[in-house]
């Protein structure tokens, strides 16, 4: 008779788990590519949502246009690990690039993923005051840190008034 396997055996069960246990904060998962890719499992559905995430910043950078798009879903449900990723993937994270179901999308985008530089920037979007602060402020920041050398970037609001507005 076989001997009976428990799920214990074979994976690493927490006897407790406390909220926020298997939360991916996105720039803890940028800034340890190993752990967060070693934790990554790539489904069908998930290719798919690289490579349309992948279109869309080609799409911008080919149209010099500016492009948004949103990620949605339920706590818990992947989005940060999504995030970190791509943001990997965008990096030039070899690793990254070498997920064996993600290289049909990375296949299809290995040319302007080579020859273009891509600055990620990861920070999160909670408690700040406005997009402007969060998005110029995250940006000052990331090049304090990674230039000190360099002057600060030069980065002021635009008036009110010069601001494109979205057709009614």
């Amino acid at each position: 008779m076989a001997e009976q396997l428990n799920l214990g055996d074979i994976f690493d069960i927490p006897e407790r788990v406390y909220q926020g246990d298997l939360v991916l904060k996105l720039t803890d998962g940028v800034a340890h590519p190993e752990a967060t890719l070693a934790q990554y499992v790539v489904t069908d559905q998930l290719a798919e949502s690289f490579r349309l995430a992948l279109d869309l910043i080609q799409s911008a950078l080919e149209t010099n246009r500016s492009k948004a798009a949103f990620l949605h879903g339920s706590f818990g449900s992947g989005k940060s690990h999504f995030m970190a990723v791509l943001s990997l993937l965008l990096s030039g994270n070899t690793a990254a690039r070498r997920i064996p179901r993600l290289a049909p999308v990375v296949n299809h985008h290995a040319s302007w993923l080579q020859e273009r530089r891509v600055l990620v920037l990861p920070y999160h979007m909670i408690g700040v005051t406005s997009m402007e602060s969060a998005i110029l402020g995250g940006y000052a920041e990331w090049a304090r840190r990674h230039h000190p050398d360099k002057p600060a970037p030069a980065l002021r609001p635009q008036p009110a008034g010069d601001r494109q507005r979205a057709p009614a």
